[in-house]
């Protein structure tokens, strides 16, 4: 009895740390918009949505997708039309670290092989009245240790686990 007891105690306390981790990345879930931040004249910002899009999932992955307009043209009289190549240019597991920080172990980077396998660690801050536009931060490394700012606009939650 004593055995099953413990047994118990350690998967309750597994699923509460869990739980807890499931709360913690819920915020940064969903599909995320790359995007520049401007002012209007008015002085409030607006937001000009670039083709490259994360993807942040509950089991703590995440993917960077690009796409690419080209022109496709069926003939030579036709007029081009547009078409969006969509590819994954990044893949790999996120890290929850203290409270406003995670650390990205790139799994794969299909455009800088150098990059593969390499941690990026990250700062972020929702807007204070829209949690739907993330701020990041990370570092590029180096002597001067400079700090990289995206502004990343939520265009899709994730369903709830």
């Amino acid at each position: 009895m004593f055995i099953f007891a413990i047994m118990l105690l350690g998967i309750t306390t597994s699923s509460a740390q869990q739980n807890n981790e499931d709360l913690k990345i819920k915020p940064l879930l969903g599909v995320w918009q790359y995007v520049d931040e401007i002012a209007t004249p008015e002085g409030e910002p607006t937001y000009i949505g670039k083709q490259i899009y994360k993807t942040i999932t509950w089991d703590k992955k995440y993917y960077v997708i690009v796409g690419l307009n080209i022109p496709v043209k069926l003939s030579e009289e036709q007029e081009a039309q547009t078409s969006t190549l969509s590819f994954i240019t990044q893949e790999g597991d996120i890290v929850l670290g203290s409270e406003n920080s995670y650390l990205e172990y790139i799994n794969n980077h299909y455009l800088d092989k150098n990059l593969n396998n390499t941690i990026s660690q990250l700062r972020y801050r929702f807007n204070e009245k829209n949690p739907n536009i993330l701020y990041l931060e990370y570092n590029l490394g180096g002597a001067d240790e400079s700090w990289v700012s995206e502004v990343w606009l939520r265009v899709m939650p994730l369903g709830a686990k």
